[in-house]
């Protein structure tokens, strides 16, 4: 994952207040239980000494920038002398509510949330009908994009002028309406892949999910892989057909996103382990710090497992250093001590590396390491 979303968090030279709140609407009273969250990170933020100004602009930013959709989800605020750095909406709520005051921004829950999604295009199709919606990565109230096609039916058209003489058999032509009716439906899906492709590029697409008629979509396959689309179609339950379909269609999509992400970790997992025993890795916080602070590092890799999680040393005049001995880091006047995650991800914000959480087998980790740009 592209870091480059975080580098304003990092333009100011004053401490930061970090910000994840659980913002679900799924209970009558979810106005007053968010207040009643917000006003507990206040009093903690104040306490560690966070400037009026910049707890107004936060209880400002719960207030208006807080998602008001119904379910599951949460926000992540970061302000700084009285002004709203950034906000953005977590597709899962934080597994606890956090407010940080430190000379960086504590960022691991929002990438860690942001990792886990992946931009997808969802496909309802029949033989005549077919939606088409995109989704980009990070959280939405709904689609980016969402197109209603309708192709032809065969029904009350002219076989015999559509097949062209000679082409009528079987008792009554019904054979030759059987195969006007598989083209119709070929055209039908070939119109519906070309809307396919046009959404994968709208929304750079990871995966195409596609739910309906078992026909219409190996048709759809057909169409998609004569331009050799290089991205998996996945078949999942629901499609049209009515309400509950498309209900049933959009919760299989959810689980098989969550099966995607867990298959597409395991797989640079293995890439990860072969490329340790090829020196083109390393594992563990503190062999990874040196390939940080050098601009060595290709990917960083952080599991979302905070419990054992260690404390690091950075420095406000030179971003990139992040080390366990302070006296490497020259000024002690610009030297502070921060939790790892949030020193080693500015590292890498700065270094330009990607980001990816260390998962095993779908579980969180607590684990960390990096793919290098060269061998040790």
């Amino acid at each position: 994952m592209d870091l480059g979303f975080l580098r304003p968090l990092y333009e100011s030279d004053s401490l930061v207040a970090s910000v994840h709140l659980d913002t679900s609407r799924d209970t009558t009273d979810a106005d007053r239980a968010i207040e009643l969250r917000w006003r507990h990170l206040r009093d903690e933020l104040a306490e560690l000494g966070t400037d009026e100004a910049t707890l107004d602009a936060l209880a400002e930013a719960v207030v208006e920038r807080t998602s008001r959709a119904f379910g599951s989800h949460g926000q992540a605020l970061f302000a700084s002398e009285g002004q709203i750095l950034d906000a953005h909406t977590l597709a899962v709520p934080p597994q606890r509510d956090s407010a940080t005051w430190m000379p960086v921004p504590d960022v691991l829950p929002l990438v860690v949330d942001r990792d886990r999604r992946v931009p997808y295009v969802l496909v309802a199709l029949d033989r005549v009908h077919a939606k088409v919606f995109g989704y980009p990565a990070h959280p939405t109230h709904g689609a980016v994009s969402e197109d209603e096609l309708t192709g032809e039916d065969a029904r009350g058209m002219d076989v015999e002028a559509r097949g062209g003489p000679g082409n009528r058999s079987g008792y009554n032509g019904r054979f030759a309406n059987k195969y006007v009716q598989q083209e119709l439906w070929r055209e039908n899906t070939a119109a519906v892949a070309e809307r396919v492709r046009e959404a994968v590029a709208q929304v750079d697409a990871e995966v195409i999910l596609v739910g309906g008629d078992d026909e219409a979509i190996s048709y759809l396959r057909d169409n998609l892989g004569e331009r050799r689309l290089t991205i998996p179609v996945r078949h999942i339950s629901g499609g049209r057909g009515g309400t509950g379909a498309q209900e049933r269609l959009h919760e299989t999509a959810e689980q098989a996103l969550r099966e995607f992400v867990v298959q597409k970790h395991d797989a640079f997992l293995a890439e990860y382990q072969e490329k340790l025993a090829h020196d083109q890795a390393v594992k563990g916080t503190y062999e990874t710090l040196p390939m940080l602070s050098e601009k060595r590092v290709e990917i960083l890799v952080l599991g979302a497992d905070r419990s054992q999680e260690p404390h690091l040393w950075g420095s406000v005049d030179e971003p990139s250093m992040v080390t366990s001995n302070p006296s490497k880091l020259g000024s002690p006047d610009s030297v502070f001590k921060a939790p790892a995650s949030a020193v080693m991800l500015r590292s890498a914000v700065m270094g330009h590396a990607a980001f990816t959480e260390m998962l095993d087998h779908g579980e969180p980790s607590g684990e960390s390491g990096a793919t290098l740009r060269f061998p040790k």
